[in-house]
């Protein structure tokens, strides 16, 4: 049921942002059904719908999450895991999206529910073709309802995963998705032009009419 105050999709496309510090608050039930029931609306290859989501909860379960995601931090990131004050050097919007993943790689075990996102393995032409757009709609609809996310893998660790999780072998592990109530703010979106990435007829052809558009798009016309 939409509930006061829900963002319009427009405005649920143009400020989602991945985002990677949560509240401890537990997430509601309905909320969580809401979420997924939103979610497996999404387009399926042969409309198969092979989707299949684990949500840990469990702290022991979330823990080993954590004790991995530690262990794989300095092989993503050797030289900022040796020395986290060189990140304080970078550009604002790289400093803070390094620093949230840190921040989740130590703070895993304290997210509410972490979702793994799973798919037959082998069923589709295109791997994950017909499994990411569910987890783009969760990830929307976790916006909508004033959750937040991210796909987070430092802690995907196959197969130990598959065995602790008791996931058939028959499923591949796409992602892995911490959910919860975030301590930061979505927000606008810096992404590049729409005239540098969409061309017309042949690549690199520019599409005239988004040359005239602004760089920044047409977030003003949705975001408040």
């Amino acid at each position: 049921m939409p509930q006061p105050g829900d963002p319009g999709l427009f405005e649920t496309i143009y400020s989602t942002r991945a985002l990677r510090r949560f509240k401890p608050d537990p997430i509601p039930d309905e909320v969580l059904f809401q979420v997924f029931d939103a979610a497996v609306r999404a387009p399926s290859g042969g409309n198969v719908q092979d989707w299949r989501f684990v949500l840990i909860t469990e702290p022991a379960t979330k823990a080993k999450l954590q004790e991995w995601a530690t262990e794989s931090w300095p092989r993503y990131q050797p030289k900022y895991a040796a020395d986290p004050s060189l990140m304080d050097a970078l550009p604002r919007t790289q400093r803070l999206s390094l620093r949230s993943v840190e921040h989740l790689v130590h703070h895993i075990a304290d997210v509410p529910v972490v979702v793994v996102v799973c798919g037959l393995a082998g069923k589709h032409s295109t791997p994950g073709g017909s499994i990411f757009p569910a987890v783009q709609n969760l990830l929307l609809a976790a916006r909508s309802l004033g959750l937040a996310g991210a796909v987070f893998n430092l802690a995907l660790r196959r197969p130990e995963l598959h065995e602790l999780l008791a996931i058939p072998e028959t499923n591949q592990i796409y992602c892995l998705l911490p959910l919860g109530y975030p301590t930061d703010k979505h927000g606008p979106l810096r992404r590049k032009a729409v005239k540098s990435v969409v061309f017309m007829d042949r690549f690199g052809e520019p599409w005239p009419f988004a040359e005239r558009q602004p760089d920044e798009g047409w977030q003003a016309k949705w975001l408040k």
